[in-house]
């Protein structure tokens, strides 16, 4: 019920709330309202504690000091294990279609029948990462003054210089090792940079070149490529759209249709396609704690470059992140007179602070799930507050973030105005 204008009171504890109606009401004493979408839990209540005990524990044995520094785990050692046994499928297709050429004859037999393992190798191939072919690179040459902060940063962490930089209009900032040369590349999205103070891009600039120097990179191709192959044979072996279609047309042209070939189909699909839903679904568990993990590391490794502090903030602005794409769209979209990425900048900085502390605790009650690959945004950023604080060894003065705005902004152009076009009239 409310008392006065801009205050009620929260109808579970009748503890005084301040209103802002551009913002979600809550109660910061009992957290009602703080998920006002949640109106029953997905998950049953014992899977639940489950995922927060992980969590939990996790948290404890870093805040405890037990991991200092990346390294093998039980974690890490079993995602390899689990993804070098799939990884060997292509190579025993390859093998075989050469052994069926070597050792089988009639030759006119076995070169039709080595096509069948020639065809599992390539198409369970392990694949590098790509860019998009659309997508808007800058390199050295157009942005000096942004790959003079990466070249600190990168040299301050001990791993190599990032090779390009390519800008898109998505809400994150990412890093991944590309082509089988595995060049360094950072990703630019402009909502969540542009609503980032300079010394909050420092330190998601240097927890993403983290994840280079702490080897995550390289685990995440090994056990995304063996994802990638259960993920073939899963949409190989699985119910196709046109199945049901072709065997409905066979038995209405021929009526004394054999149902032996639909049968054996089906059993197939059972058998091999649901080991590989079951095989992705052990394997996604098992590097649960080894991704998480990589996350506190990569933060502690952003804390020791751009300062606690700041990099708290960051992974609190993170979680603007959607609100300030959803701000660009509008921008784009309906006011004509605001520059998009200004109207990304007012929008993050009028985020009042109860707001955030709303979001960080929204983020305990939805990102405990063993599905994330990210621990919570609450503990990451208790983790980090809780060490000792760190000073910045690297700092981005204003007059830099300025150049670095500068030389972003005919790419950024280009990528707002193909997403002017996406975007509904």
């Amino acid at each position: 019920m409310q008392t006065q204008e801009g205050v009620t009171r929260c109808p579970q504890c009748a503890q005084q709330i301040r209103l802002d109606r551009r913002y979600v009401t809550w109660c910061d004493k009992c957290d009602w309202n703080v998920d006002p979408s949640s109106a029953e839990a997905d998950q049953p209540a014992w899977r639940q504690r489950l995922e927060q005990r992980l969590a939990d524990t996790l948290y404890r044995e870093l805040e405890r000091g037990g991991i200092h520094r990346p390294g093998w785990d039980a974690a890490r050692l079993g995602a390899y294990l689990l993804s070098a046994l799939v990884l060997l499928l292509p190579l025993a297709g390859l093998l075989g279609g050469v052994a069926l050429l070597t050792f089988y004859r009639p030759l006119w037999l076995s070169i039709p029948l080595s096509v069948i393992p020639f065809g599992m190798a390539v198409l369970l191939r392990p694949r590098a990462h790509r860019l998009d072919p659309d997508a808007h690179l800058l390199y050295r040459e157009q942005a000096p003054a942004l790959f003079a902060l990466l070249d600190e940063i990168a040299a301050a962490i001990g791993t190599k210089p990032i090779a390009a930089v390519t800008v898109d209009a998505e809400p994150n900032i990412w890093f991944a090792p590309i082509g089988w040369r595995f060049r360094p590349v950072i990703g630019i999205g402009l909502p969540l940079w542009t609503g980032l103070g300079p010394q909050e891009r420092v330190a998601i600039l240097a927890h993403e070149l983290g994840h280079g120097k702490n080897g995550d990179a390289r685990h995440g191709w090994v056990v995304g490529a063996a994802a990638q192959v259960l993920d073939e044979l899963r949409k190989t072996f699985s119910e196709q759209p046109y199945d049901r279609y072709r065997e409905d047309v066979a038995y209405a042209v021929w009526l004394d249709h054999d149902p032996t070939p639909a049968l054996v189909t089906r059993i197939l699909n059972a058998v091999i396609g649901g080991a590989a839903r079951s095989y992705a679904w052990l394997l996604e568990k098992v590097n649960f704690r080894s991704n998480q993990r990589s996350e506190y590391l990569a933060d502690r490794k952003a804390a020791e470059i751009a300062g606690s502090d700041a990099t708290a903030w960051a992974l609190e602005r993170t979680l603007l992140a959607e609100s300030s794409c959803r701000a660009l769209e509008r921008a784009l979209r309906f006011d004509k007179d605001v520059e998009p990425l200004e109207a990304v900048r007012r929008a993050a900085a009028e985020v009042p602070a109860r707001e955030i502390e709303r979001q960080v605790r929204l983020s305990r009650l939805r990102d405990t799930q063993i599905d994330s690959t990210h621990p919570p945004t609450y503990l990451r950023t208790k983790l980090v507050r809780t060490r000792p604080a760190q000073h910045a060894l690297v700092v981005l003065g204003t007059d830099q973030a300025r150049a670095i705005d500068q030389e972003l902004k005919p790419t950024a152009e280009v990528v707002l105005e193909e997403l002017r076009q996406e975007l509904p009239r």
